[in-house]
């Protein structure tokens, strides 16, 4: 009954508006224009209840009635504003105390991805992209498996690229490198360096057809609800490319051992950071180091707003090459649905007829 007599209020408002505005346009003698809605409204007047100022359900961390919920809230809160340096000099820290080896890096990947999942499901940027047990589990499986082809691929260059590169690097790039810095100076140096140079790679896979189906580069674009794990998300092709700049540049320099590990572990951690499904947005550190609003922004499922953002360490670059956008990001991926995980594997020699990418409308122009 009070429903019915709510809903009887809301329709006779307007609908006593127009008849009297319509009385007034015919020279009728109504109750003039609003006065006259309201007095007709009277008649079927009934309580109106105010209108909830939060929804009915609110997300844990703005829930401040309770201890967790205000836990969470200041976890948000410390994050939004200084998460994004405090954990990446945190994995710096633990790699460095562990004794900077491939044991100390395992050990040092195994407890961020612990710490991402907890955050994550803590106080997520945005809540609706949960992922269930299941699709955590093909994404951790499609992670280790590009962990350990980037591992081997990085023994491979190892192999034979300071060979090589020995009469370049003695002649140049020992003469022009800071050897003289502190490792952690020079840790930064490499760091911008080989984003630099990805950053210019990832470019023209996004603007080649070519480029972007031989590299398999719609397999990293193709997930949706991002998450720290997509940040090994690549095909096995594209991750020939993506491990070659740092190595290439420690045999072109011969820059430390210490420098070198420490960008690695430096790029390796903030492309966790900046994929993850965290808000974080630390002042003046976020216009040169990638945060993860930045980096959504280039997954987002619309092609015009993927065209971005191309640097997933130094966003600085973006800033100064002129492709840096931001804004909200309401899905990620190439097209409507996510293919399967299998099918995504295929994506260089086939694309589903629903994608959005730069190979496809190259096919559509044609």
């Amino acid at each position: 009954m009070v429903l019915k007599r709510s809903l009887r209020v809301v329709i006779g408002i307007p609908a006593a508006f127009a008849a009297n505005l319509a009385g007034d346009r015919a020279g009728m003698s109504v109750m003039p224009g609003w006065h006259g809605a309201v007095a007709l409204a009277r008649q079927v007047r009934a309580p109106v209840p105010r209108p909830m100022p939060y929804p009915l359900r609110m997300p844990p961390f703005q829930d401040t009635t309770t201890p967790a919920g205000r836990l969470r809230g200041g976890v948000a809160r410390l994050l939004r504003v200084a998460g994004h340096p405090l954990l990446l000099a945190g994995a710096l820290a633990l790699w460095w105390m562990l004794g900077q080896d491939g044991i100390a890096l395992l050990a040092t990947l195994a407890t961020m991805l612990l710490l991402m999942e907890l955050l994550e499901r803590l106080v997520p940027a945005l809540p609706a992209w949960r992922l269930g047990i299941a699709a955590r589990l093909r994404l951790l499986g499609v992670y280790l498996f590009g962990l350990a082809v980037s591992a081997a691929l990085l023994a491979t260059y190892e192999s034979f690229l300071p060979a090589a590169l020995e009469p370049l690097r003695t002649r140049v790039g020992a003469v022009l490198w800071p050897q003289s810095w502190p490792w952690l100076l020079q840790a930064l140096v490499l760091y911008f360096a080989s984003d630099l140079i990805y950053y210019w790679v990832h470019r023209a896979i996004h603007a080649s057809a070519l480029l972007w189906r031989l590299t398999g580069h719609g397999f990293h674009h193709g997930f949706r609800n991002l998450h720290a794990l997509n940040a090994g998300s690549n095909h096995p092709f594209e991750l020939v490319l993506v491990v070659l700049p740092l190595v290439l540049l420690a045999a072109l320099t011969g820059a430390p051992g210490d420098a070198v590990g420490a960008a690695g572990v430096l790029l390796l951690f903030n492309s966790m950071l900046a994929h993850s499904n965290l808000a974080m947005a630390t002042p003046v550190f976020s216009l040169l180091f990638t945060a993860s609003h930045q980096h959504r922004r280039h997954h987002s499922a619309v092609f015009e707003d993927s065209n971005s953002n191309y640097a997933c360490a130094a966003i600085g670059w973006d800033r100064l090459f002129g492709t840096y956008s931001e804004g909200p990001v309401a899905q990620t991926g190439i097209g409507p649905r996510q293919p399967p995980v299998w099918r995504m594997y295929l994506l260089p020699f086939r694309e589903p007829d629903d994608v959005d990418t730069v190979a496809s409308r190259t096919r559509e122009d044609r």
